[in-house]
C-alpha cells in the first residue's frame, strides 16, 4: 500500500516535519530511524516489539520548503499468510487470514489519522510562516 501527497506554497520547515513524523510514530510505540536523501528525508518506522514485525512503514519527505511530497508506504508481509490462510481454512489456516485482516485493518486506521495529523502540522507551519513566526 502506498499514497503520496504533495503540497506547494505552504513554506513548511522540512525539518521540523520530519521530526513530526518521527513524534506520530513514537507516541504510537514504533521505532523509528531517519536517513537523510539528496532531496529529502526517508524514515523508517516498526513496531517495538519483534513478534510485531509483521509490518514495514516508510515515509519519504521529498522537496523544498515551497514545494514537497510526503510518501507513505506500507510493506504487509502479512498478505500473503492472510491469502494462505484463506485457501487453507479447511485445515486450520484460518488464523492466518485473522491476523493478517487485523493487522490489515490497524495499518488502514493508522493511515487514516496519519495524514489527519500531517495536515493539522501543515496548516500550522505554513500558517505560522505567512504570519512570519519561526
Amino acid at each position: 500500500m502506498k499514497t503520496q501527497k504533495r503540497w506547494t506554497e505552504k513554506g513548511v520547515n522540512l525539518d521540523l516535519l520530519t521530526e513530526n513524523i518521527e513524534t506520530f510514530f513514537k507516541d504510537k510505540g514504533f521505532k523509528t530511524r531517519k536517513n537523510a536523501l539528496p532531496t529529502g528525508t526517508k524514515i523508517l518506522i516498526a513496531p517495538k516489539h519483534l513478534r510485531d514485525t509483521n509490518a514495514n512503514i516508510k515515509i519519504t519527505v521529498l522537496g523544498n520548503p515551497q514545494d514537497f511530497t510526503v510518501e507513505l508506504s506500507m510493506n504487509e508481509p502479512s498478505r500473503f499468510a492472510t491469502m494462505l490462510g484463506l485457501s487453507t481454512t479447511l485445515f486450520g489456516g484460518g488464523i492466518f487470514a485473522l491476523r493478517g485482516l487485523k493487522l490489515q485493518e490497524a495499518l488502514e486506521k493508522l493511515e487514516k489519522k496519519f495524514w489527519s495529523y500531517l495536515e493539522e502540522k501543515i496548516t500550522y507551519a505554513s500558517r505560522s510562516y505567512r504570519e512570519g513566526t519561526p
